[in-house]
């Protein structure tokens, strides 16, 4: 039997399944010595939680994957102690995780960042047949809940642009894109909006355009699928991004010609040719805990 093993790594909000974190996220000044805070952690299940607290660094690739290291640029993760570094909840109890901020060295200015990784003892196992294979794999699955932490040293600057806008068939669906990047030395959260107009002006769509950290010195791509509009027609397009860092919102408008989606068969020859395709990778809209992202490490062994 072939074993397997992944790491689900979640960037919470106040709340994951059965597990309560708050605040969600924390913000400090590093200009003031050795900052300090505190994170209250409940237990709303009906069965006793074991976790290991680490200091851990995340950014985010431009299509929104979650990686996750001990370090980094821009890390705050190797000067961070907590206090407890192992945790014991018994249903229906919450207890207080501190931490403290320790600096080694004089950092430059801008903002620095990383999370309580709150990785649970215990290991899920499940077995699952490969069906290309005809092998059986067994998986092993260790979740971990983050809630980050944002220092800043010195004048932080939070600021941003819309550097692209595309429409795009990407397989077999037509996806409105967006690429934001920030262009200060700070995060920003951004929440987006678009809208679609036609040529006589009238709106033929609008809505939300996803929500995400933006971290410093990052690109993000938002994406949207998107039913509105006729091949080889041209559209106006406008997004927005509003953020709390911003007193404006980041804004962009583009006269795009609707691209032509490929045929039916078309669409079956391409995914005979790769399988993957039309897949969907599912992520959260909420901008102040940076969205739920699975990340799965390792694949299948030799058996």
């Amino acid at each position: 039997m072939a074993v397997a093993l992944a790491g689900i790594c979640l960037l919470t909000g106040t709340l994951h399944g059965n597990i309560g974190v708050k605040p969600a996220f924390v913000e400090v000044n590093l200009d003031e010595g050795r900052p300090a805070g505190t994170f209250l952690i409940s237990n709303m299940g009906d069965k006793e939680e074991r976790f290991r607290i680490n200091a851990v660094h995340f950014t985010y690739s431009e299509k929104g994957a979650l990686d996750v290291s001990p370090a980094g640029k821009y890390s705050l993760a190797p000067y961070i102690r907590f206090n407890p570094r192992e945790l014991t909840l018994a249903p229906k109890t919450q207890r207080a995780v501190r931490f403290a901020i320790i600096p080694r060295e004089k950092l430059v200015e801008g903002e620095y960042w990383a999370a309580m990784e709150l990785e649970s003892l215990a290991v899920n196992e499940a077995v699952a047949k490969d069906e290309a294979t005809g092998r059986s794999v067994k998986l092993k699955t260790v979740t971990t809940v983050m809630a980050p932490i944002f220092g800043s040293v010195g004048k932080t600057t939070y600021e941003g642009q819309v550097n692209d806008l595309q429409v795009q068939v990407e397989n077999g669906e037509t996806v409105l894109k967006a690429l934001v990047t920030t262009t200060g030395t700070g995060r920003l959260g951004i929440v987006g909006n678009y809208e679609i107009l036609d040529s006589s002006g009238t709106t033929l769509s609008s809505g939300p355009l996803g929500a995400a950290y933006v971290l410093r010195g990052a690109k993000r791509w938002l994406t949207k699928k998107i039913d509105t509009g006729t091949p080889n027609e041209q559209y106006d397009i406008k997004v927005s991004f509003k953020a709390a860092h911003l007193e404006q919102p980041l804004a962009k408008e583009a006269r795009i010609t609707w691209p032509e989606a490929p045929s039916a068969e078309a669409q079956a020859a391409a995914r005979r040719v790769h399988p993957g395709l039309g897949r969907q990778h599912n992520q959260s809209e909420s901008p102040t805990d940076g969205g739920d992202q699975a990340k799965e490490q390792g694949g299948e062994a030799g058996s």
